[in-house]
């Protein structure tokens, strides 16, 4: 099965991103932190010709006509919503990105899964998503995500809505480690090896979160323009 599912992608990768039909499934993306680390609201910084959400956008945007914004209690609404179809907002300050993946989930249960991402994570090959939906689609799995050095990426991943019960349950216990989530659901682990057939670098796993990590990546990008 897994085989079937690459062969088939590698078939896809041979047109541009662009060309490619859109998943029926929306892409919820997470902006709730403070960027502390930073010192600055890492989203808008620049990255290129682009600022790090309006990477974020232009490639989740290759993979889904519905993005979903969801940001602080009381963050401010980017501007013409920043690219984005809808912005939605947590209900429980400070509770981090599991309160973020259960409003996002509640706001969109109607759909049988939800890509999620991040707003800090720019490099995103939207194939990596595309054959996790399969995988999803594939299988009874309730989350399709990286695991990269025994390391999972439960915010780079695919979700079934049908886990919201046991989100908001850990949520009202104010258990909010979504790394907790993983030992309550049926999980399909994709390996580097399967993540690098669509994403040989691993882009899609950059993130950034300090000074350090974004000169790097603005270096990277640079580099490659």
């Amino acid at each position: 099965m897994i085989r079937r599912i690459f062969d088939s992608l590698s078939i896809m990768t041979e047109r541009s991103d662009k060309e490619k039909p859109r998943l029926p499934y929306p892409a919820l993306i997470l902006c709730g932190g403070r960027s502390q680390r930073m010192g600055s609201d890492k989203a808008l910084l620049p990255l290129g010709s682009k600022t790090v959400l309006q990477r974020v956008v232009r490639n989740f945007s290759e993979l889904s006509d519905s993005l979903v914004l969801v940001i602080g209690h009381q963050a401010e609404t980017p501007p013409d919503n920043g690219g984005f179809t809808e912005v939605i907002r947590d209900e429980h300050p400070d509770f981090g990105p599991l309160e973020g993946l259960r409003v996002g989930l509640q706001h969109l249960q109607q759909h049988d899964f939800v890509m999620v991402g991040t707003c800090d994570a720019p490099l995103v090959v939207p194939d990596v998503y595309r054959s996790m939906v399969q995988r999803m689609v594939d299988s009874n799995a309730e989350v399709a995500l990286p695991m990269v050095d025994d390391q999972y990426y439960p915010l780079t991943a695919v979700y079934r809505t049908s886990v919201l019960g046991k989100v908001s349950r850990m949520v009202a216990n104010q258990q909010l480690r979504v790394k907790d989530l993983l030992s309550q659901v049926q999980v399909c682990e994709v390996s580097s090896n399967d993540l690098r057939r669509v994403d040989p670098e691993l882009q899609t796993l950059r993130n950034i979160n300090t000074r350090a990590e974004y000169q790097q990546m603005l270096k990277d990008v640079e580099q490659a323009n």
